[in-house]
C-alpha cells in the first residue's frame, strides 16, 4: 500500500482543504501505546492492570512525539522524537492532549502494584529489588488510575477536534492527514472522528519494489544506492526478495474489505494516473462535492508525469525478484 502522494497533491487542489507537507504525519492514532490502544484497553478489553498500563504509556507517548528538542529544556533532548507536535499545533499540543488524558481518569488510589515494575529499567528493577530485600518494612505504595468506559469515543472526538482547530485557517473546511488511520482496519480508527473518511492507495507491488532501484528513470544495482536509499529499502523489505514478499503478503491478508463501511474508499495508484478524470468523480462522489470546489486543477497532480512512475519494473529486464513477486502476488499486480 502506497502512493499516498497522488492523493494528497489532488486534494491539495481543492478549495478549503488543509493539507500538511508530505513528510508530516499524525500518528497519534496508529502507534504503539497510542490512541488505538488506549482505545483497547479502556473500552475494548477493559481490566485494571491494562487501562493502568495504558494510561501510563499513553502519557510517555504523547510526550515524545509533541516535545521539541532544545537545549533550553536538556530533558528534551533525551526524550523528544523529533515528531515535535507541539510546534505543528501551534504550541497547544501538549496541553490539549493532558487534559483529555486527565479527562480519561474517573479516580486514583494509592496501592502496591508490581505490574509497573515490568516496565521499568533494568536499573530502576534491581534498585527496587534492593529496597524490597533490605528494607522489608517499606511500604511502596504507587498511584494506581481508574478508568471507566463511558465517553471514551466522545472524549476522543472532541479531544481530536479540539487538537486540529489549532491549525485551522479562515478558509479550512477538511483537514486532511497522512497515515493516520492504517489501511487493515481503518473502521476502528474512522469511529474516532465524528466526519472522517479515508482514501487507500494500492500500487503494483513490482513497482514499489522497482522504486528503489530506479531513479531518474535509470535501474542502478543494489551495490549502486547509497544510504539513504539503503534506509528506504529497509522499510520495504526490499533489501531482501522475500522479506519484501512476506511483507508485502502480511499487509495484504489483513486489509479488512470494508465493503459496508461507505467512509473508504480504496483506488490503484494505476487507475488514478491512467484514468485520472474517471477517478476523479469517484473521488468527488465520495467527499459529496462538487467538482468547482477543484479550483486549482493541475497545480499540484500532473498526470502525465506521474505515468512514468507505472510500469518501472520493467525498466529492470529480466529480473529474477519480478518473477517472484509476480508469482507471489499475482492478484495485485497491475496489468495494462
Amino acid at each position: 500500500m502506497t502512493g499516498k502522494t497522488v492523493i494528497t497533491d489532488i486534494l491539495k487542489e481543492f478549495d478549503g482543504y488543509n493539507v500538511p507537507i508530505h513528510t508530516s504525519e499524525f500518528n497519534l492514532l496508529r502507534i504503539q501505546g497510542g490512541i488505538l490502544d488506549l482505545y483497547n484497553a479502556l473500552e475494548e478489553d477493559w481490566s485494571p492492570i491494562r487501562s493502568d498500563a495504558a494510561i501510563r504509556r499513553f502519557r510517555k507517548v504523547f510526550l515524545k512525539l509533541g516535545m521539541n528538542a532544545s537545549f533550553k529544556k536538556p530533558i528534551s533532548l533525551f526524550l523528544a522524537s523529533g515528531t515535535n507536535y507541539n510546534q505543528f499545533f501551534n504550541g497547544m499540543f501538549l496541553e490539549i492532549t493532558n487534559s483529555y488524558v486527565n479527562s480519561l481518569i474517573d479516580y486514583s488510589y494509592d496501592i502496591e502494584w508490581p505490574y509497573l515494575d515490568i516496565d521499568e529499567s533494568p536499573l530502576k528493577q534491581f534498585f527496587t529489588r534492593f529496597q524490597r530485600t533490605f528494607l522489608k518494612k517499606k511500604v511502596f505504595l504507587k498511584e494506581v488510575y481508574g478508568t471507566d468506559e463511558k465517553d471514551f469515543i466522545e472524549k476522543t472526538k472532541n479531544y481530536l477536534d479540539e487538537l486540529f482547530q489549532t491549525i485551522s485557517t479562515p478558509n479550512t473546511k477538511t483537514f486532511v492527514m497522512h497515515n493516520t488511520i492504517e489501511p487493515f482496519n481503518p473502521t476502528r480508527g474512522l469511529n474516532l472522528f465524528d466526519d472522517a473518511k479515508i482514501i487507500i492507495v494500492q500500487r503494483d507491488p513490482r513497482d514499489v519494489y522497482a522504486a528503489n532501484y530506479v531513479r531518474d528513470g535509470a535501474y542502478l544495482p543494489s551495490f549502486e544506492v547509497n544510504r539513504h536509499w539503503e534506509l528506504k529499502m529497509g522499510l520495504t523489505g526490499a533489501d531482501k526478495i522475500d522479506t519484501f514478499i512476506k511483507r508485502q503478503l502480511a499487509q495484504y491478508n489483513r486489509v479488512k474489505k470494508d465493503k459496508d463501511d461507505d467512509r473508504v474508499l480504496r483506488l490503484r495508484f494505476e487507475e488514478i494516473v491512467m484514468n485520472y478524470e474517471e477517478t476523479l468523480q469517484k473521488i468527488y462522489a465520495f467527499l459529496n462535492i462538487d467538482s468547482t470546489v477543484h479550483s486549482t486543477k493541475g497545480k499540484f497532480f500532473k498526470p502525465e508525469l506521474s505515468k512514468k512512475n507505472i510500469g518501472l519494473w520493467k525498466m529492470m529486464g529480466d529480473n529474477k525478484e519480478i518473477k517472484l513477486i509476480e508469482k507471489a502476488l499475482p492478484d495485485y499486480c497491475y496489468n495494462y
